[in-house]
């Protein structure tokens, strides 16, 4: 019979041992939530995807790497094969340059990939938690998420020009909930951004004033900073709105009280939701 000291040591290892939460640059209760459904995860397979202007290429990431594919081949290219983990490429409209997250063991940093000569070029080193940037139509400015300063995610834009980022200022300052709520911090947070084909708003998903869930489905006038609510529900980390190019349509990720996500499709400015599939298996990232 092993002796109480024995067995004391070996409970104090345990709890030692035990997983400390991912990326203290996060201040958000029960890390499960974002760090299943919203940080990137290590696949086999792709995900992560973004078309080139022509679409008739995909970017996408898959084990930790960016893959370029022709649409319609079965061979893929590697574009990237640095020592961290590449994950959320988007495309520039001049067909160019991607963007995308680096996660380097500590941090997740936004890099730019030249297509012409496959060199990187890290745009943000402020050993923050960045995350899902996305172009301007016409490729002059970015917008990303950001815990850059209050741990809390948080909607950022920068000018881009010549491989960098300048400009750099939050397009929603933190903001503590007055209610209580559930599983998420009381801080507001604002993920999921994409913008709309003329430059002038960006759509993302916003749980201010909400109590359960990630949030609406929102979208920012740029001209004056006014928030508006295309649609009320209590989504998750998976939303991500995506807007048609002819600004008409808005296509999201939704599980809707199912145990699934499915597709779903709304006119941009708000109205009634139609589900576009259907399937006992998850349909996300549109």
């Amino acid at each position: 019979m092993p002796s109480l000291t024995v067995i004391f040591l070996s409970i104090t290892s345990l709890v030692s041992a035990q997983r400390v939460p991912v990326l203290n640059q996060i201040d958000l209760p029960h890390p499960y939530y974002f760090r299943e459904l919203y940080l990137p995860q290590f696949t086999t397979g792709p995900s992560s995807l973004t078309w080139s202007p022509d679409s008739k290429h995909l970017i996408y990431s898959m084990m930790g790497s960016l893959w370029l594919q022709t649409i319609g081949s079965e061979a893929a290219k590697q574009l990237t094969d640095g020592d961290g983990y590449d994950y959320q490429p988007d495309w520039s409209s001049d067909g160019k340059s991607v963007v995308f997250v680096r996660y380097n063991g500590s941090s997740c940093e936004l890099i730019s990939l030249n297509l012409d000569d496959g060199n990187t070029m890290a745009l943000t080193n402020n050993g923050a938690v960045n995350l899902e940037p996305q172009w301007s139509p016409d490729g002059s400015k970015i917008v990303f998420v950001s815990t850059h300063n209050t741990k809390h995610f948080l909607l950022h834009v920068a000018d881009f020009k010549e491989m960098h980022l300048s400009d750099i200022r939050c397009l929603t300052p933190d903001r503590k909930n007055e209610g209580k709520r559930y599983y998420y911090s009381p801080f507001d947070h604002a993920i999921n951004p994409s913008w709309s084909p003329d430059g002038k708003r960006i759509y993302f998903v916003s749980n201010r004033e909400i109590v359960h869930g990630t949030g609406d489905i929102v979208s920012i006038d740029l001209s004056n900073n006014e928030i508006n609510t295309i649609h009320h529900e209590e989504t998750n980390w998976q939303a991500k709105p995506d807007v048609s190019p002819d600004g008409t349509r808005l296509v999201y990720s939704s599980y809707a009280g199912r145990n699934f996500h499915q597709l779903w499709m709304m006119p941009s400015q708000g109205g009634y939701p139609m589900p576009l599939t259907y399937g006992e298996y998850e349909n996300r990232s549109p």
